[in-house]
């Protein structure tokens, strides 16, 4: 799913918080944002980036996911979400388009939702 769009969106990478590093509050950029190291807090953003180091403690609201580290929160995405084997989440999936990888580990629900009820009212 993402990977066939994946070298337009790293190339897109304004962000980076690298593997060493911990940052504690709260993100917010609309542009795509590539995480490595520990995260205590919520992300907002146009795309994110999880690296198979990262560890994140917060949720998580985005147009386009790539999750590849541990993740202890709610994920959002109003286009897609992508979990790489190495993904760890525990915590609630919403996004219109959702694909997880044999291995990957997943605890908790996943919903299946149109665009416009993600950001807006739920539509039936």
């Amino acid at each position: 799913m993402l990977k066939k769009k994946a070298k337009n969106f790293l190339d897109e990478v304004e962000t980076l918080i690298g593997r060493n590093a911990f940052f504690e509050g709260t993100i917010k950029t609309d542009k795509v944002i590539r995480i490595d190291g520990k995260i205590s807090g919520n992300i907002y953003a146009g795309g994110v980036i999880i690296g198979e180091t990262a560890e994140i403690t917060g949720d998580i609201e985005s147009n386009v996911i790539l999750a590849g580290g541990t993740i202890k929160g709610n994920i959002n995405a109003v286009e897609a979400i992508e979990v790489l084997q190495s993904a760890k989440i525990f915590g609630d999936i919403k996004t219109t388009s959702l694909a997880i990888a044999e291995g990957a580990q997943f605890y908790g629900k996943s919903s299946m939702t149109i665009k416009e009820a993600i950001n807006g009212a739920e539509t039936k």
